[in-house]
C-alpha cells in the first residue's frame, strides 16, 4: 500500500504539472473541440503504457546508459513538439469547436497518434518512469504489481486529461470567450515551441 501511495502521489504531481501533454490537450481543445481532445488524452495514456513496458523490460535502463540514443530522442521530441507549436502559431484556418468533418475516424486516429507520440517521445517521461521503477518500486515487487501500477498510471492520466478536455471545452465558457480562443491557441503554440527548446537543452540523465 505504501508503494502504491508513493507512486500515486509522484504520478499526480507529474501529470498535473504543466508540460507537453497539458499544453497539447489545451491546444486540441481550443482548435478541435472536446472529442478530439479526449482522443488525444487516450493517446497520451497509451504513451504511459509504452513507458511502463520499456521500464518493465529494462529497455529504459539501456537508454539511460546510451547518451547518444537519449540525444536523438530529445531531438525527435523537440522537432515533433516544435512542429505542433509552429502549426498552431501560423494557422489561419477557422477554429472548429465541433468536429463536423466527415472523416471523424481519421481525425480521432490522428489525435490518438499525436497524443501517443508527444508522450512517448518526451524525455522527462523516460526519466520519471526510470525513477519510479528503479528507485521507488523495489526489486521484491512482482511483475504483476508493477504492471498494475502502470495500468493505474495510464488510467489516471486518461481521466485527468479527459477532465481537462471537458473543462476547457465547457460550452458556456467557449461561447463567452469565443473571440479569445484563437489567441489562446497561439499562446499554447508558443508554449509548445518553448518546451521544444527546453527539451533540446535539457541535460541528460
Amino acid at each position: 500500500m505504501s508503494i502504491f501511495l508513493t507512486v500515486a502521489l509522484l504520478h499526480l504531481f507529474a501529470v498535473a504539472s504543466p508540460g507537453p501533454d497539458f499544453v497539447l490537450v489545451s491546444r486540441q481543445s481550443f482548435r478541435y473541440g472536446r472529442m478530439v481532445a479526449i482522443w488525444t488524452s487516450a493517446g497520451i495514456a497509451l504513451g504511459i503504457l509504452f513507458h511502463v513496458a520499456l521500464s518493465l523490460t529494462g529497455l529504459s535502463l539501456l537508454l539511460q546508459n546510451q547518451p547518444d540514443l537519449f540525444w536523438y530522442l530529445k531531438l525527435a521530441a523537440a522537432l515533433y513538439i516544435g512542429y505542433l507549436g509552429l502549426a498552431s502559431l501560423i494557422s489561419n484556418s477557422p477554429i472548429k469547436f465541433q468536429n463536423n468533418s466527415t472523416d471523424k475516424e481519421g481525425r480521432y486516429l490522428k489525435s490518438i497518434s499525436t497524443g501517443f507520440l508527444t508522450n512517448a517521445l518526451n524525455p522527462k517521461a523516460f526519466i520519471f518512469f526510470i525513477t519510479v521503477f528503479t528507485l521507488v518500486i523495489n526489486e521484491d515487487t512482482g511483475i504483476v504489481i508493477k504492471s498494475l501500477l502502470g495500468i493505474y498510471m495510464s488510467m489516471a492520466t486518461f481521466i485527468w486529461f479527459t477532465f481537462m478536455s471537458i473543462l476547457l471545452t465547457n460550452e458556456k465558457a467557449t461561447e463567452r470567450f469565443k473571440n479569445l480562443i484563437p489567441w489562446l491557441e497561439k499562446i499554447t503554440g508558443l508554449f509548445l515551441l518553448i518546451l521544444a527548446i527546453k527539451i533540446i537543452f535539457q541535460e541528460s540523465f
